[in-house]
């Protein structure tokens, strides 16, 4: 299993099955249909405020999208994963290594922390519950206008 730093156009022209599998699982019906923007995902790649990673074993198997911000309130670089998915299957073997390595190029990029946004009762927020050097922070509402 391989995670690494890839294009969103890898990731965006691999994915299409993962795409459902997220949307599935992580869409915010107040939001609307998933519908991955190339050129917004391709401008902050270019402008060096997102990076896309790759979850592969024989094939795509997973990816994650970390966007890197300086939070105005605090003066400080933060780092956000927007999205994150693995397929099921894949799962078991990937998680641990998968926030280790956003984690790695946060901290490289000078980040002073690392946000995950996680659905509520997902298995993603269980598995972050269990882990000691994580603390749930905030909580998220969500209003249709």
């Amino acid at each position: 299993m391989q995670i690494i730093p890839v294009s969103y156009a890898e990731v965006l022209d691999e994915g299409h099955k993962l795409f459902e599998g997220y949307a599935a699982e992580c869409s915010i019906p107040e939001i609307g249909k998933t519908d991955p923007q190339r050129e917004i995902y391709f401008a902050m790649e270019r402008n060096g405020v997102a990076q896309c990673f790759g979850v592969y074993a024989e094939k795509l198997v997973g990816f994650a999208s970390l966007l890197i911000s300086v939070l105005p309130h605090y003066g400080k670089k933060v780092a956000v994963v927007e999205s994150i998915y693995v397929d099921p299957e894949y799962r078991p073997f990937v998680g641990k290594d998968m926030l280790l390595e956003l984690e790695d190029y946060a901290l490289k990029a000078g980040c002073v922390a690392i946000l995950y946004s996680t659905p509520t009762g997902s298995r993603f927020e269980k598995l972050l519950n269990l882990k000691k050097r994580y603390r749930q922070t905030n909580t998220v509402f969500t209003k249709a206008l």
